[in-house]
Formats: C-alpha cells, sequence, structure tokens
C-alpha cells in the first residue's frame, strides 16, 4: 500500500508544482503586458526611465515562458526507462481454448 501512497504523493507533488508554474506564468505575462508598453511610451516621451521598464518587461516575458515551458513539460508523462527486454513479445502464443473456434481464414470473403 505504501507504493500506491508515494505514486500518489508524487503526482499530487507534480499537480500543485504544474499549479504554481501556471500562476507564476500568468502573473509574470500581465506584468509584462503593463510594464512593456507603458515603458516604450516613457521612451517615445523621451524619458530615460522607460529603458528601466522595458527591460523589466522583457525580463517578465521571458520568466513567463520558462514558467510555460516548465509545467508543460512537468505535465507531460515522463519517458519510460529502458529496462530489460520480455523475450516473449514477439513470440505468438497458442489459444488454450481446446474446443478451438470457427474461421473464415483463406475463404476469401469480401475480396473481388
Amino acid at each position: 500500500m505504501s507504493a500506491y501512497m508515494t505514486e500518489f504523493d508524487r503526482i499530487h507533488r507534480t499537480r500543485v508544482r504544474v499549479a504554481w508554474l501556471i500562476v507564476l506564468a500568468v502573473v509574470a505575462g500581465l506584468g509584462a503586458w503593463l510594464t512593456a508598453p507603458f515603458g516604450i511610451v516613457q521612451l517615445t516621451r523621451g524619458d530615460a526611465a522607460g529603458w528601466l521598464l522595458v527591460a523589466a518587461g522583457a525580463v517578465l516575458l521571458a520568466a513567463c515562458v520558462v514558467a510555460i515551458v516548465l509545467a508543460v513539460r512537468l505535465r507531460v508523462a515522463p519517458q519510460s526507462l529502458p529496462g530489460r527486454p520480455n523475450p516473449a513479445f514477439d513470440e505468438p502464443q497458442p489459444s488454450k481454448n481446446p474446443n478451438g473456434g470457427y474461421s473464415l481464414a483463406g475463404t476469401q470473403l469480401g475480396s473481388h
């Protein structure tokens, strides 16, 4: 039972991390949307503080993109790790039913 609980805890932690990354992405995107255009307006007026706002907007936009990428990477299931090959994977298994069944193999039904 403890294996199930550890897996449940891992999934729960991943969901919480993804939720926090989404919140961070939204806040950073909103901040970039508010600061960068205002900084551009300040630059057109000749105010040097516009450079700080444009730089802050660029940093917030980069933080938004990084948070989105990390959230997507955490949300997607991890690739399975390579392990020992299963020798019986490609081997045909005969039916365990001794009665057999009705088969139309070789009758070419449906072909013209």
